[in-house]
């Protein structure tokens, strides 16, 4: 247990009998009781505190402390109506028990309620050196090691702890899990569902488990390590010792309080009711996938993000690829249905977003909502000749537009052909079963539209379906702001996010957008196309990527990278006069048994992007830079770095010569002179 929670039980139990003596009484208060156990049997030595937020708890400082309740090990709180940060501490002996009460925060009303605290054993972190900020420990009940546990770290200012948090990671069979987070401070939590994958709301016998001293400390250049106790929800039988069980009579009180549960099943009461079926391409039921419902923001706009946290619901598909998910609150929920959860989006996996509209989303406000649909395809895995289809091979069902104006968010969900001058105003969206091809020629314009406000147009193109956008030598296609007075960050990039087939980007120009294009568990090829002016010139993640024959040059970074998984073929490019050339940075993506992206210094990741014969050379800043956490050595040979003697080379590169924490580049062999094909082919 840290030392400020001990402390603060200690305080707090000290003024036990002053605050039942001296404390003026509240007419509207509630009486909230319970008993706090631990294995061995009622705690009687204890405290129960109330605070009024989860700052205050680590602050030491409880809003309301308990006072005895009628018999041995019992507690009792007079709270007004409201909610509260509910926890309990107490002795046996010399040693330390805590509990920090899994249904956190607890809701008050009238009703007295019956609140048990289950205690577990307080130990303290063990924290020494290391080549990185780590944090690695294990889950236990009753000492015992547990298996297949969901852990989870949090920020502190986090209100629920619920959901997969920063980063999520799951126990091996000795109850072990490893992290490498960013210094910082943490809350650890860990549940275990019984023969369950995936998120419900815990039930009876499902394990709760709660690091006595969070919020933890990660340090720079330190490993801590801490054991995360558990018990078992509403179950006494399997949380006491076999031989004290029999004997406690836990709720025996004259007061009529109601218990906990009953008070929160009925919350638990089904409100609204999302209905849909799951299919693919071809109309095909699909069976066994689950389907996924995020709770959306104040914000109407789809953002990744969300994808990087557990969803608020979660069901399977049936036989017939039909599912239900029972919604306890209106608002914006957005949808996703795939074969895996736990993880980034995997070649090969069923994916689809819901694309009735752009923002993938529902609205729930009064009746529930059926005909949910969603279509999958498997990502990563088109046909390497589509990427070869031209603007005359488009089928039949498709239509032509010119001179187009999309004025707010749009869906398109046939295959589509783009000539002339198309604007966009809001986000378009390329649907599974679409192709847009754009033909030679064609500008594409973004109106700036900054709904969130953060600096950055928000004006978009996301493709889940497939774009050809092949121009010419000398009949380029431009995708550029629609302002009169164009700056940088106009318009948001053209974005392929689980998209299902390979899509080709050619011969194009793009300017004055934040990321010209990115590419997440998508196939792609980018080739003899342009990037200049734009925060960032092409940005990846996941992917199977093809970045040749480009020039991308006056940029914030010209290609920046976030995951080392792929295959990603990056030659023959001119990389320059950007501020930084190429820039792998760490992601944020909710990692889920990754953590060894980032640790294993001195080594090679075999899936590392392949970088050759391109000229990454006069980048202001670096022409190569390593982000925080980036352990890995990346080999980056035959590449022209502006220099021919090899000791002007490291000065223009960031890596672990300048951050002991990071891998190294290895530059070697390198080219003498500038690579003469590399940049924009004039001949198709």
């Amino acid at each position: 247990m840290k030392s400020g929670h001990l402390c603060a039980a200690l305080a707090a139990f000290s003024i036990v009998v002053y605050l039942g003596l001296f404390a003026p009484g509240h007419s509207d208060a509630s009486l909230v009781e319970g008993i706090v156990l631990s294995y061995e049997g009622p705690v009687e030595t204890l405290i129960v505190n109330a605070y009024l937020s989860f700052s205050d708890m680590t602050a030491g400082i409880p809003a309301y402390v308990s006072t005895a309740g009628e018999k041995k090990g019992f507690y009792r709180l007079d709270l007004p109506p409201g909610e509260y940060i509910m926890t309990a501490s107490g002795k046996i002996g010399n040693r330390e028990f805590f509990s920090f009460h899994g249904a956190n925060p607890i809701k008050v009303e009238e009703q007295n309620l019956w609140v048990p605290f289950m205690t577990v054993p307080v130990a303290n972190a063990v924290v020494k050196d290391s080549p990185a900020a780590r944090l690695n420990g294990k889950a236990t009940f009753r000492g015992r090691p547990v298996e297949g546990a969901q852990i989870s770290i949090y920020s502190p200012t986090d209100p629920t702890f619920r959901g997969m948090g920063f980063l999520t990671s799951s126990t091996d069979a000795d109850g072990k899990f490893r992290f490498d987070p960013v210094p910082g401070e943490y809350v650890v939590i860990a549940r275990k569902r019984k023969d369950f994958i995936g998120i419900r709301p815990l039930r009876k016998n499902d394990l709760f488990c709660y690091y006595p001293g969070n919020p933890v400390s990660v340090s720079s250049q330190k490993e801590t390590e801490v054991e995360i106790p558990c018990y078992p929800k509403d179950d006494l039988e399997s949380f006491l010792d076999e031989k004290v069980y029999p004997s406690i009579l836990v709720k025996k009180s004259a007061n009529d309080s109601i218990r906990l549960r009953e008070s929160l099943l009925k919350e638990e009461v089904t409100i609204f009711t999302i209905r849909g079926r799951v299919t693919d391409r071809d109309g095909h039921p699909m069976k066994d996938l689950y389907v996924m419902a995020y709770k959306g923001t104040s914000s109407p706009m789809f953002k990744m993000l969300y994808l990087r946290t557990m969803p608020e619901y979660l069901v399977k598909t049936d036989a017939d690829g039909y599912y239900t998910i029972h919604a306890r609150e209106e608002g914006i929920y957005y949808m996703v249905a795939r074969e895996l959860i736990g993880e980034a989006p995997a070649k090969g996996e069923n994916y689809g977003l819901f694309e009735r509209n752009a923002n993938h989303s529902v609205k729930i406000e009064k009746d529930s909502i059926d005909s949910v649909n969603i279509m999958v395809s498997k990502l990563m895995v088109g046909d390497k000749q589509d990427s070869e289809i031209g603007v005359g091979q488009v089928r039949a069902a498709g239509r032509d537009i010119r001179n187009h104006f999309y004025d707010g968010d749009t869906v398109i969900d046939k295959d589509t052909v783009w000539s002339g001058y198309i604007i966009i105003k809001g986000t378009l969206h390329v649907a599974r079963n679409a192709t847009l091809t754009v033909t030679p020629g064609t500008v594409v314009m973004f109106s700036r539209l900054d709904v969130d406000h953060d600096g950055v147009g928000d004006s978009k193109i996301t493709v889940g379906g497939k774009l050809l956008a092949e121009g010419a030598p000398g009949n380029m296609i431009r995708f550029t702001s629609a302002e009169d007075r164009p700056g940088k960050m106009d318009w948001s990039y053209l974005l392929f996010f689980v998209s299902g087939e390979e899509s080709v980007v050619r011969y194009c120009v793009f300017e004055y957008s934040f990321t010209g294009v990115q590419v997440h568990f998508s196939k792609a090829a980018i080739m003899d196309s342009v990037f200049t002016g734009n925060h960032e010139g092409i940005r990846f993640g996941r992917t199977e990527l093809r970045i040749e024959h480009n020039d991308i040059h006056d940029n914030a970074y010209g290609i920046r990278h976030t995951r080392l998984e792929g295959p990603v073929e990056i030659s023959y490019n001119n990389i320059r006069d950007n501020d930084v050339g190429i820039f792998l940075v760490p992601s944020n993506q909710n990692i889920v048994d990754f953590s060894e992206t980032f640790d294993r210094k001195e080594t090679l990741n075999r899936y590392q992007p392949v970088v050759t014969q391109n000229n990454i050379a006069d980048n202001s800043l670096y022409n190569y830079r390593l982000g925080e956490r980036q352990g890995y050595d990346i080999l980056l040979k035959d590449n022209w770095w502006g220099a021919v003697g090899e000791a002007d080379i490291p000065g223009t590169i960031y890596d672990g010569k300048t951050d002991s924490t990071l891998g190294n580049v290895i530059f070697k062999p390198y080219l003498k002179a500038p690579a003469e094909t590399a940049g924009v082919r004039k001949r198709g």
